[in-house]
Formats: structure tokens, C-alpha cells, sequence
């Protein structure tokens, strides 16, 4: 008798359906669950920023803004995130009590969507909204669709929001426009909407955002109730198990963003490690509240998902420091992902992306033409092999002029004392660009502020002196305006090549003191703004 070996194709298709058969399924369909897929790259939106440039444009140059035009942009909105592959899109529809999608029982409806976003009061009448155009179209993309709250947003328009007008004792008085999570109130009325928008829409899953606004309790009372948003996060955790068994779904996701430390965490009553050992969070997204991090350790966030199937995916912003003029570039997008690859992350989050075509409606951010193709800067990130071939550009700016809205201070500089000619301490950079096997150049440069002409500089990097003679050293007399950079007055920049044997994976330190000093300039030089270029031989 002879014997028939099936073809390998015979046998990847007989697999294939094996497995959308035996796998979860949503909505009736008889494909993948969406949750099962792997994902690379992930986007929050708030409730108009998608597509309010678009809507905007169309009103300025007397487009339709019907119903019909108007679930039109929405869906092309997502075709082209899509297209630039992105696999998750985490919406914001419950921010302050309220909703901008309407016909919810357990908030109030935002009417201001309808101002905020052209169009949308007809696309509301006509019985459609926003969340179910988003959730159809990404099932018609095979990408992820969360429902985002952001859980204590204080935009100026918090102030007068009608559950905070109405519920003066549940306000968070140390952060106006704060409620205070204290209070079971405010706990029970974000589990009631998370338990609604899962009745009302088959969606894959639940994003809290804690970055907006940080603050859950008064500054001296987050430790000692931070069992309280754990509890809260249990109850979201079995809410949405029962969704999931309902639909007959594997599972629907929980997540959450969080400031980049775990300092941080720890001083806002973010109990991190409880949510990921418990199993209550399915991904993380590590992030400060508005910038992007170079120096983000993401390695500790990743050490605390050992042995679980939580995964992290930290936040890559559009904009780099406070009063910073300009936006990052693709090759700035490109060392940051190589940094939370290397240190662990199982993919890339992106947030406030609108800003990188803000031009566009009359802003003074991103670029005129920026949608849509700065989409396709994230695009180049799916691969973490790939970006070793592509020019990459590290910032390590101060991220805020003092203390971020998390409380913390991210304000990393060197002060020298001229005196005794010693720095306050080392600058900590985070790089994994020691690989020698890539033939790649690297260069360093940072501004000196104080320095007069006969002044110099002893620089070391991980105790590796750099020889002097390698040092080009650049006085500017006019120091930096507002247009160039953050505004500072006359400086040296100091630049010079930086090899690859002197760094280490992950934590490096640039050490810099006085060796030869004059009787004049300033009691303090500041050492601050390194940017360290990667350029890959070809």
C-alpha cells in the first residue's frame, strides 16, 4: 500500500484551520481573535485628535461635513494607520465623567465633541458614533480596538465638568479639576462604565490611562491608598473576564499608562508590580506625561513581567523637553525603539501623535503635509533588527524645566563647581550601542554654559578618558533663542567621536570636570544636552 505524505502547503492550511477553529471568535465571524495576534505597535488617541486636522481642513475649504463625509475620514483615518502597521488603537471615550460618544447611562454625554470636532453633531443625529465606526473598521483590519479612560484628566475644562460641579466633596482639592480616588464614588463610576461599554460594544479590551492626570489621592495620602486602586483594578480585571465568557471570547485585555519610574509609581499609589504579578494587567505602557524619554529604564518594568504574560510598551512623544521648538525626527524614533528593544520591550506605544502635524490647521508643531505620513515613522520601528542599519540620534535633554505634573523632578544636567573644579555628580545615558560587530560611527556633544576661553574640560565616559586632542570645541557667543532649542545664553559645544568599546549595554555614565580653570566665569558651569549620533558604514 502506498502511503501519501500531504503537502506542506496540504498541511499549513489544514493547521490555519485548526486553528480559527478551535480559537475564540468575535461577533459571529469565524476568524482570529483579534487579542491573539501579536502586536508591534500601539496608538492612543483622546476623543478628537484623530481626526479634528482633517474635519477642521474640510470646514476651511467648504467640504461636506454630513454624516456620511464624515464616517468617511474617520474610517480613512484608521485605513491609514493601518496601512502604516499599526496592530493596537486605544481611543479615549470616558475622560472626566463624561463621554464623547453618546447614548451611555453611566456618564454624562461631552456635547463639546461637536465643537471640538467639525461634523460630528450630524454623524450623532444620524445615529452613528466615532467608537462604533473605529471598532468596525479595525476588525476590518485585523487591528486591536481598546476603549481608553483617562482617569483624573485636568484640562482646563475638567473645572466645570458637570460630575465635578456636582460632587464638591469628592474633589481632589490639592489638583483642581482632580477628583480624589479615595472615595468608593469615583471607584464605583469608572467599574460602571467599564462594565457598559462592555455590554454595549464587542471591543478587545480596556486601557487606563493614569498619565492624565497622575494625581489619584492627595500628594500625602497615595502610598497608604494605593490597595485602593489595586482592589479597583481586581474588580475592572473580573468585570472584564465576565465580558470576555459572555461573548465567548479567550479574553479581553486590561491595561494600563503609567509614569516611566517606578519611583514615580510608587509615590502616586501605582501599585506596578501587585497589577503585573496578579495577573491583573495584560500589558503596560510606561511613558512621562508628555515628552519622550532616551533615559526610560524600561528594563525595570520588564523585570517585574518574569514568568507572567504581562508585556510592556513604552511611550515614544512627538516632542522631546518643555519649550523645546521643534519636534523628533525618524532617526530620533529609531534609537529610541532600539533602546526599549534591547532592554525588553515586546513592542512600541505612541501618544499626542497629532502634534507631528499640527502645521497643518495653523499650529507651530510638525509639519504642513505630516498627515499622513508621519505614520510611516512608526512604521519603520516594527522591525528591531532593521533599525541597526538606519542612522539613529540620542537626546538626553532635561525633560522639564523643574518638576514634571507627576511631582517628580526630570531635570538631568552636570553643575561643576569652578572652584573646586568637581561636578555634582555623573550623567547617567542609556544606550545599548556596544554591539562591535555592526561597523557604525558614533559621536558625542553636549553645551558647557560658564566656561570662559581658558578654561577646559576632562571628559570620561564609563572611566574612559577621552583624549583631548579629539575634542572640538565651539564657543557660541549668541547662545540659543526660543526658535533654536531650549533658551540659554553663551556656551561651548563640545563635540567629539565616541568608540564602541567604552559603552555597556544599558546604564552609561559621561563624567565631566574642570582641568584647567581661569579666576573669571561663572561660580557654576552646566554641562547638559548630550545627543549622541549613530551613523551605520555601508
Amino acid at each position: 500500500m502506498t502511503i501519501r505524505i500531504p503537502s506542506p502547503r496540504f498541511l499549513g492550511l489544514a493547521l490555519t484551520a485548526l486553528i480559527v477553529l478551535t480559537s475564540g471568535r468575535w461577533a459571529g465571524s469565524a476568524e482570529i481573535d483579534p487579542v491573539s495576534r501579536p502586536v508591534r505597535l500601539m496608538i492612543n488617541w483622546d476623543e478628537q485628535g484623530m481626526w479634528m486636522s482633517q474635519l477642521q481642513q474640510r470646514r476651511k475649504h467648504k467640504q461636506p461635513l454630513d454624516a456620511a463625509s464624515v464616517r468617511r475620514v474617520i474610517q480613512t483615518a484608521l485605513d491609514e494607520h493601518a496601512r502604516a502597521g499599526f496592530d493596537r488603537l486605544a481611543y479615549c471615550a470616558w475622560v472626566r465623567f463624561e463621554s464623547p460618544v453618546p447614548g451611555f447611562k453611566t456618564c454624562d454625554f461631552d456635547k463639546g465633541i461637536h465643537t471640538r470636532a467639525p461634523g460630528f453633531q450630524a454623524l450623532h443625529e444620524a445615529g452613528d458614533n466615532q467608537l462604533a465606526i473605529l471598532l468596525k473598521r479595525c476588525r476590518r483590519n485585523q487591528m486591536q480596538f481598546l476603549v481608553c479612560l483617562r482617569m483624573n484628566d485636568r484640562h482646563g475644562v475638567a473645572r466645570t465638568a458637570k460630575f465635578y460641579v456636582e460632587n464638591p466633596g469628592l474633589r481632589l482639592e490639592e489638583f483642581p479639576g482632580g477628583l480624589d480616588f479615595k472615595h468608593e464614588k469615583v471607584r464605583d463610576g469608572v467599574l460602571a462604565f467599564i462594565r457598559e461599554v462592555l455590554e454595549l460594544y464587542d471591543i478587545d479590551g480596556i486601557e487606563l490611562d493614569y498619565l492624565r492626570w497622575c494625581h489619584m489621592f492627595r500628594t500625602d495620602e497615595a502610598v497608604q491608598n494605593a490597595p485602593l486602586l489595586t482592589e479597583m483594578t481586581r474588580k475592572a480585571r473580573a468585570i472584564i473576564d465576565a465580558a470576555a465568557r459572555k461573548r465567548g471570547r479567550s479574553k479581553l485585555l486590561l491595561s494600563v499608562r503609567v509614569p516611566q519610574t517606578l519611583a514615580e509609581c510608587h509615590r502616586l499609589g501605582f501599585d506596578v508590580k501587585t497589577w503585573i504579578k496578579e495577573g491583573l494587567v495584560d500589558y503596560v505602557c510606561p511613558s512621562d506625561f508628555f515628552f519622550s524619554d532616551f533615559n526610560m529604564r524600561v528594563d525595570r518594568f520588564v523585570s517585574l513581567c518574569k514568568g507572567t504574560a504581562c508585556r510592556i510598551y513604552p511611550a515614544i512623544h512627538p516632542l522631546v523637553q518643555v519649550n523645546f521648538p521643534e519636534n523628533i525626527t525618524p532617526a530620533n524614533y529609531r534609537a529610541l525603539a532600539r533602546s526599549y528593544y534591547a532592554a525588553g520591550a515586546a513592542g512600541i506605544a505612541t501618544y499626542n501623535y497629532q502634534y507631528n502635524w499640527r502645521r497643518w490647521t495653523g499650529g507651530t508643531r510638525g509639519l504642513v503635509d505630516g498627515w499622513p505620513k508621519t505614520l510611516r515613522w512608526m512604521t519603520q520601528l516594527r522591525d528591531p533588527k532593521a533599525l541597526a542599519a538606519r542612522d539613529r540620534h540620542y537626546l538626553f535633554y532635561p525633560l522639564w524645566q523643574n518638576r514634571s505634573p507627576s511631582g517628580a523632578v526630570k531635570y538631568d544636567r552636570c553643575v561643576i563647581n569652578r572652584k573646586s573644579g568637581t561636578a555634582d555628580g555623573d550623567l547617567r545615558l542609556r544606550l545599548y550601542e556596544n554591539d562591535a560587530g555592526v561597523p557604525r560611527t558614533l559621536s558625542m556633544q553636549f553645551r558647557a554654559l560658564g566656561l570662559e576661553d581658558a578654561d577646559r574640560l576632562t571628559v570620561a565616559v564609563n572611566g574612559n578618558r577621552v583624549p583631548t586632542d579629539s575634542i572640538r570645541r565651539t564657543f557660541d557667543r549668541d547662545g540659543l533663542a526660543a526658535d533654536e532649542g531650549r533658551p540659554c545664553g553663551p556656551f561651548h559645544l563640545h563635540e567629539f567621536p565616541l568608540r564602541h568599546d567604552w559603552l555597556r549595554p544599558g546604564d552609561n555614565s559621561l563624567a565631566v570636570s574642570l582641568a584647567k580653570r581661569s579666576d573669571k566665569g561663572a561660580a557654576e558651569i552646566v554641562v547638559w544636552e548630550i545627543e549622541i549620533r549613530v551613523k551605520p558604514r555601508r
